[in-house]
């Protein structure tokens, strides 16, 4: 015991212990991340495709377009199987970072629906755009400078106007591209 308190007290003794005791907590965190994320993984899934449909209510067997060079801001664009029409996701700079939305285009190229997705904008400001009574003034349209932006939130407006014509832009460069399934 008396050789322990030597080498604990020691100068080697306290780096040892320290290097143990990280490497211990590293191994825990690396564990919890490996055993979560297929969890975590699935949830954002899920959550990108209910943000789909609730931008296109009329999509189904949406299939997303890969290896097509999309209009700047648009992040992702999807076909619904039905020929219902399109969704995009875009997002430009709002007042507390990048401004995600979820942007559903009938087949007519109208506006069908919009999802504000999660960001950081200023609660009761920005945040603001989000609420479903705004969006809905841009359904139907295919202008969406026809729409006054929210007073105090010039930048989060500014963003989802920059989204939406981005979309529509997207929409008009794939409208008469039908998205490879994987697998074909």
């Amino acid at each position: 015991m008396k050789g322990f308190a030597k080498f604990r007290d020691g100068f080697v003794g306290p780096i040892v212990i320290l290097t143990v005791i990280g490497l211990v907590c590293t191994w825990a965190v690396a564990a919890t991340y490996v055993s979560t994320k297929p969890l975590i993984d699935e949830q954002d899934r899920l959550a990108a495709e209910t943000a789909r449909q609730e931008a296109l209510a009329a999509g189904e067997d949406f299939v997303q377009y890969l290896d097509v060079e999309l209009p700047e801001g648009v992040t992702e664009a999807y076909w619904a199987g039905n020929g219902a029409g399109f969704v995009f996701q875009a997002a430009f700079r709002g007042y507390g970072g990048d401004v995600p939305f979820m942007i559903g285009i009938d087949s007519g190229g109208k506006i069908a629906g919009i999802k504000m997705l999660e960001n950081d904008e200023t609660p009761g400001l920005g945040s603001k755009i989000g609420n479903k009574e705004y969006l809905d003034g841009y359904l139907g349209g295919g202008d969406p400078g026809a729409v006054d932006g929210v007073t105090g939130a010039t930048r989060t407006s500014s963003a989802l106007k920059k989204a939406l014509s981005a979309a529509l832009e997207a929409y008009e460069q794939l409208k008469d591209i039908t998205p490879a399934k994987e697998g074909n």
